[in-house]
């Protein structure tokens, strides 16, 4: 072996060592301010895509939530994808973490396509949603399935995921009174355009994983959404925005040039 080709895999291992043990632990939290007129400002954290059974634990996980509630938000946001398969997840790890954050502030949930129904169960997990959303109550979470809450000057609006088989913003909407200022979950970013006829002001989506495993200045193809326009951060949408969090969770324990994210917006 020549000198320049031992550099090479060493450098190789190196990086993958990396990938694999280091930066899928290195939690970046983010902060982020949202112009939102009418509301009295308002923290909130934003957690998505926790994927707690595949390659990383409720203790590996855990230091991520930690660092979300030490910026004392007013209410936390879960936006789905909870465990990567339905079936024989870490339970009492995962409702550990939703009680830390239910205990801390208000806490409202909608589901992902990895939570339950349709697209799930095509790999063998459960098509039903109602499990995992019985999850999230036992803890504390309010869950937004197709459904609308008020929080003082702001209503969430929640529906269930775009690919579960399962959506019905027209359900979640029916009782949103059109001038009030409100904040939709919904874990698919490509799922706005379900939304479009209705009205609000920002939407709060994960399931990209901001590409997780990416090369520094080209969009990641294999990102899972047909819009690659929007695959993290704040964005302006047909007079709305749209924020999208990398996700907390690092399926396979894998993340390249792309670290799992800790989001708080700031509104007002």
């Amino acid at each position: 072996m020549t000198r320049r080709s031992l550099f090479a895999t060493l450098a190789s291992a190196a990086l993958a060592a990396w990938f694999r043990f280091v930066e899928p632990n290195w939690f970046e939290l983010t902060h982020t301010r949202v112009r939102i007129p009418g509301i009295r400002p308002k923290r909130i954290l934003h957690i998505s895509d926790i994927h707690i059974s595949d390659g990383m634990g409720a203790a590996d996980l855990e230091p991520g939530f930690r660092a979300g509630l030490a910026a004392q938000p007013d209410l936390i946001c879960l936006t789905g994808d909870y465990v990567s398969y339905t079936r024989g997840f870490d339970y009492i790890g995962l409702l550990r973490l939703l009680r830390l954050a239910a205990d801390s502030a208000p806490t409202y949930a909608v589901l992902g396509n990895h939570d339950g129904g349709a697209w799930i169960s095509h790999s063998g997990g459960n098509r039903s949603t109602e499990p995992m959303r019985e999850l999230l109550a036992s803890a504390g979470v309010r869950v937004l399935h197709n459904d609308a809450a008020v929080e003082g000057d702001l209503t969430l609006v929640g529906v269930a995921d775009f690919w579960s088989g399962e959506m019905d913003p027209e359900r979640a909407f029916a009782k949103v009174t059109a001038s009030a200022p409100a904040v939709v979950l919904c874990h698919n970013p490509d799922g706005k355009q379900r939304l479009e006829k209705h009205s609000w002001n920002l939407m709060l989506s994960g399931h990209t994983h901001g590409g997780q495993a990416r090369i520094p200045g080209l969009t990641p193809l294999w990102a899972p959404v047909t819009d690659k326009r929007f695959l993290a951060g704040l964005y302006p949408w047909q007079g709305r925005q749209l924020f999208i969090t990398r996700g907390l969770g690092s399926p396979k324990h894998v993340r390249a040039f792309c670290r799992p994210e800790v989001s708080v917006l700031d509104l007002g």
